[in-house]
């Protein structure tokens, strides 16, 4: 049994709480947003609320699920006693930064936690890899350690991906709703399709992209015009040039 802090009670932290809550983990949640905090604390019988102070005093495990700017601002009132493990899932909050604010701790990895980890299998992206952090999630998701911080904040641009898909989710379903007269039932058909295809890319043993997309590339078939005329629309050339559009702000090489 691990001692959990969580400095942060969004959305992210509820995932992660609910993640690990039912493994018997001393779990301590900062009370600075009193309505979060006791409806975690509601869900999850055993859970404690507390200053930040004591939620850094009382835990091994220290998880930051601030905004970086906030953590500017809170991280500095704050003293980090020295043994203690400090997992980040904040973007745009270089590991050295993470080192100075949180000194004398050195145990330091940044993730990136999604809100569906609860389900089970979802990817958790980490650098560097740590092992509190594979005890702690191993067990629930799927970790994909990198090799550098920028390989991290790659990814933490990839994530930027999940909105427009579900834009284009949305947009699907209006259409085809104006023919079956039920949205709720034409958006969980279009996310079945995909959630199935996307199962398939996810197996161990399953199809890899390349065979997915040649599989549904049939010339002069459904797919292929939709995806063509996407393409001819500059979908692609935009979805890149927003994923550029993040480098700066992610503290990625500038694109050759």
């Amino acid at each position: 049994m691990a001692r959990i802090g969580f400095l942060g009670t969004g959305e992210i932290a509820s995932a992660m709480i609910q993640t690990i809550a039912g493994a018997g983990h001393d779990i301590v949640v900062s009370h600075r947003n009193e309505r979060v905090s006791a409806e975690l604390q509601m869900r999850h019988p055993g859970l404690r609320r507390a200053a930040n102070q004591t939620v850094v005093d009382e835990s091994d495990i220290v998880v930051l699920c601030l905004l970086a700017d906030t953590a500017r601002k809170e991280l500095p009132n704050l003293v980090f006693g020295d043994g203690k493990t400090v997992i980040s899932v904040m973007a745009g909050m270089p590991i050295a930064e993470l080192e100075r604010l949180c000194a004398p701790v050195t145990e330091i990895c940044v993730a990136i936690p999604l809100p569906p980890m609860p389900l089970g299998g979802t990817p958790l992206a980490v650098y560097p890899e740590n092992v509190c952090l594979h005890e702690l999630f191993g067990p629930h998701v799927r970790i994909h350690a990198c090799a550098s911080e920028a390989m991290l904040n790659a990814h933490f641009a990839a994530t930027g991906v999940l909105l427009p898909l579900l834009d284009q989710i949305d947009a699907a379903a209006n259409w085809l709703s104006a023919f079956t007269d039920d949205r709720a039932e034409a958006a969980s058909y279009l996310a079945g399709l995909i959630g199935a295809y996307c199962k398939l890319l996810t197996q161990e043993t399953g199809t890899d992209l390349a065979q997915l997309r040649a599989g549904l590339g049939t010339e002069g078939g459904l797919n292929q015009y939709l995806s063509r005329t996407l393409a001819d629309n500059g979908t692609l050339t935009a979805l890149e040039a927003g994923l550029d559009g993040l480098r700066k702000r992610l503290q990625l090489p500038p694109k050759n």
